[in-house]
């Protein structure tokens, strides 16, 4: 559905300005991509409005949004199941409770994913010279929540940590890396 609608949005801008140096499928993926993140953050925000855990939704939305920037992970094929995904993963964790030290474990297995993994970007990204930081940024960030010992941050971290591991098809290999290009 959202493939579609990115499709067509960039279709009408191509007929709009067929001389554009920019292809249809180009538009089409970094309309996707904004769509999506658009997408998630309405529904994430409405949802959690509805269920009273606006705050909470939002917080879990934002740190898995950000961890993501920075340690990569698997995606989906469909943009439509990303965004239902991450909308259900977001109003549900506000409404998990977890106990001080339930958050120190999950937090430290968390935290020893992105030792060993992060980032790890499933497709090709172009590595910038700031590329050799996100796994500091990432260390950094879920470190940080050893002194704030949130629940949702917790939870929302292990979600990012699980995604990063090399289990999902076509990530086995890309995993393997040099530790001094990072």
């Amino acid at each position: 559905m959202l493939e579609a609608l990115s499709r067509h949005i960039a279709i009408e801008i191509k007929k709009a300005d067929p001389d554009g140096p920019t292809s249809v499928e180009v538009m089409e993926y970094a309309l996707g991509i904004k769509i999506t993140e658009v997408s998630a953050i309405l529904m994430v925000a409405v949802i959690g409005w509805l269920t009273g855990h606006f705050s909470g939704a939002l917080l879990a939305l934002g740190t898995i949004m950000f961890m993501r920037r920075f340690s990569g992970g698997a995606h989906f094929r469909n943009l439509t199941l990303c965004v239902c995904f991450t909308t259900a993963i977001c109003v549900t964790i506000p409404f998990i409770a977890l106990n001080v030290p339930t958050i120190f474990i999950i937090s430290a297995c968390s935290l020893l994913v992105f030792v060993i993994y992060a980032p790890n970007h499933f497709i090709y990204i172009n590595k910038t010279t700031k590329h050799k930081y996100y796994k500091a940024v990432c260390i950094l960030f879920c470190a940080l929540n050893f002194f704030i010992q949130s629940h949702i941050i917790c939870l929302s971290l292990a979600i990012q940590a699980f995604s990063i591991l090399p289990l999902w098809k076509g990530g086995e290999q890309k995993w393997i890396r040099d530790w001094r290009e990072l």
